[in-house]
């Protein structure tokens, strides 16, 4: 019988909602890539509770137990706006901690996961997510450029040389306050391009110009923080042209 995970204690904040994909990457002789997508991702749920009561508790328990720790997978849960099905509890154990100095109250943190997720459709933007200030980011900003040397030391001295010749540009988007709005935005322009496999047209913020780009990593981290307040921070990898 499937599980429905309680909404009542109402778990706190930060809620990590968490996606993460695998990419297979063959990278050529000249720096281009061919990537292919070997999983279509796993996601993940993790609700704190800072004040539980004894008889909350129990009942966040009684869900655990009914779901014999991590074996059921028809767990649903009620995020936001949104019922995602098809869950399990993350581990075997699920630890709460009595406060000191607040006797029967009671803190931990529950995961869910997917135990399977379908490949993600829907229309991708036709240009990259921006702020409402019109931004990509909010500051601290970081950009970075890489370049890909080989070298060995012999009895002579290093013997060096360059894989490429040209430097890889790298840049943060997001930031740690957004709006709903503009986390959701961000977050499906990630979902959509399943992490690092599809590439992208993005524009450098300082100069202008427009580079064939990709996500940098497989793994994003959307961070509720509150009403209308989100952290999600993201890279994004130049490719060679």
């Amino acid at each position: 019988m499937a599980q429905v995970y309680p909404t009542t204690p109402a778990w706190g904040t930060p809620v990590v909602h968490e996606l993460s994909f695998t990419t297979g990457i063959a990278t050529g002789i000249d720096g281009t890539e061919q990537r292919w997508m070997l999983s279509p991702g796993v996601e993940s749920w993790t609700l704190p509770y800072t004040y539980l009561a004894l008889a909350d508790r129990d009942a966040i328990l009684a869900v655990f137990e009914a779901c014999k720790g991590a074996y059921d997978q028809t767990v649903s849960l009620m995020c936001g706006t949104t019922n995602y099905t098809g869950l399990s509890f993350d581990a075997d154990e699920l630890v709460f901690t009595e406060q000191a100095g607040r006797p029967t109250l009671w803190s931990g943190s529950v995961k869910l996961t997917t135990a399977a997720r379908a490949v993600d459709t829907g229309a991708l933007a036709s240009s990259f997510p921006v702020l409402l200030s019109g931004a990509v980011v909010q500051l601290p900003f970081t950009h970075a450029e890489n370049f890909d040397t080989a070298s060995v030391r012999t009895e002579g001295g290093r013997y060096a040389y360059a894989r490429r010749l040209n430097a890889l540009r790298r840049w943060a988007v997001g930031g740690a306050a957004l709006t709903d709005t503009e986390a959701q935005a961000l977050w499906d322009y990630y979902r959509l391009n399943a992490g690092r496999w599809r590439s992208f047209l993005f524009r450098d913020p300082d100069s202008g110009t427009v580079y064939s780009s990709r996500f940098a990593s497989d793994r994003a981290q959307w961070r509720v923080l509150g009403p209308n307040e989100n952290d999600l921070r993201l890279e994004v990898q130049q490719l060679v042209s």
